[in-house]
């Protein structure tokens, strides 16, 4: 990605440069930040984890917020994450993304930590582990420049046995028929600890829908369409026709619905500030109930990512590139996670990007 693209990417539009010299009073000068720090729990308590108190919270994670001492910067973002004491930090594929938000807090259940410790970590039951926590801050996760990272806190947890989460969990709505066993409309979860992700082609405005384990005898809506689930709750509403990817959080019981336009973007396309369109491959949606993307376009010698609606990160957009730290090849990776694309020789190509799930994928192929 070209070095302006990416600035750009991290200060979301607001022409802060890092290495801009005609406004030294805007410099994002990270020598000068200060990185968040857990205040709660203290490191090296205790825990022992029982299942009849799995929906009481265990305690409240709770940091300081990080500074980065820079006019007109948005907030920061911090994610909760997690590994095995024994593991420390070096491993990336260790490391448990637990949550994302912009607080500075964040409440977790006793079956949630018993989930992330049993399902995620791989402690067994009736164990106590040494769990390291830390708190990573960010302003957008396309680029190094603005990543910190809190000092990390031990605690020892004692698990108890839980059923693991299934891998995939229905949506059925008025798009597909209301139908609660239609396994191909689903969102999945690949580590199984209750957080799920899909995406989901609706051609019509005002598609409801909810969410199910196979039929109706389990099912969640949304009450107060306010991203809070309930059993039996309402019809979830996707007002607008298009491509949405929703989220499902068990452990917390909430929602989201995002809507997406995609494009592809780079210099080995028409560079770096201009999203070439993709469209949904409507034959293969009417075959598979499954989103995938096309594009046939000239591509030169350099690289690419695919955008979502013009921007790279959240609250607008998302971006994808490639897993290169990945066991088969095409794989995708959201955010500054995931590389550029690299296209060696010019011609007329075709791109295809695969949001089936539960993995993301991407083609290429010159014509």
């Amino acid at each position: 990605m070209k070095r302006t693209a990416l600035i750009l990417a991290i200060i979301f539009g607001i022409g802060i440069l890092h290495s801009c010299e005609e406004d030294k009073d805007h410099v994002l000068n990270m020598d000068e930040a200060v990185a968040p720090a857990i205040t709660s729990p203290d490191s090296g308590g205790s825990y022992t984890l029982k299942e009849e108190e799995a929906e009481q919270t265990l305690f409240s994670f709770e940091w300081s917020a990080a500074e980065y001492r820079t006019e007109g910067l948005p907030d920061a973002r911090y994610l909760l994450q997690a590994t095995l004491a024994d593991n420390g930090w070096q491993n990336p594929e260790s490391i448990i993304d637990i949550a994302e938000t912009r607080g500075t807090s964040y409440d977790i259940t006793v079956g949630a930590m018993n989930r992330l410790v049993v399902n995620r970590l791989g402690v067994e039951p009736f164990e106590t582990a040494e769990v390291s926590f830390r708190v990573f801050s960010f302003l957008t996760r396309a680029s190094e420049h603005t990543w910190m990272y809190s000092a990390p806190i031990e605690l020892n947890i004692t698990t108890y046995e839980s059923v693991t989460e299934p891998a995939i969990l229905n949506v059925p709505g008025s798009y597909q028929g209301w139908d609660p066993a239609n396994d191909q409309t689903v969102v999945y979860s690949p580590e199984q600890d209750g957080i799920y992700e899909g995406y989901f082609f609706f051609q019509q405005d005002a598609v409801e829908y909810k969410f199910a384990q196979g039929s109706w005898d389990v099912n969640w809506g949304d009450d107060d369409a306010d991203g809070n689930l309930q059993p039996d709750g309402a019809n979830i509403i996707a007002e607008e026709a298009g491509v949405y990817k929703i989220n499902v959080d068990l452990n917390e019981f909430t929602h989201e619905q995002f809507k997406t336009e995609w494009a592809l973007i780079g210099s080995a396309a028409e560079g770096w500030d201009t999203d070439v369109p993709m469209e949904v491959d409507l034959e293969y949606f009417e075959e598979t109930w499954k989103v995938r993307y096309f594009v046939t376009l000239q591509l030169e010698p350099g690289h690419f990512k695919f955008r979502a609606n013009g921007a790279w990160d959240p609250p607008a957009g998302l971006n994808m590139g490639i897993d290169e730290d990945a066991d088969e090849e095409g794989v995708l990776m959201y955010f500054g996670f995931g590389n550029d694309i690299p296209i060696e020789t010019a011609g007329m190509y075709t791109v295809i990007l695969d949001l089936t799930g539960p993995v993301y994928r991407y083609e290429v192929h010159q014509e």
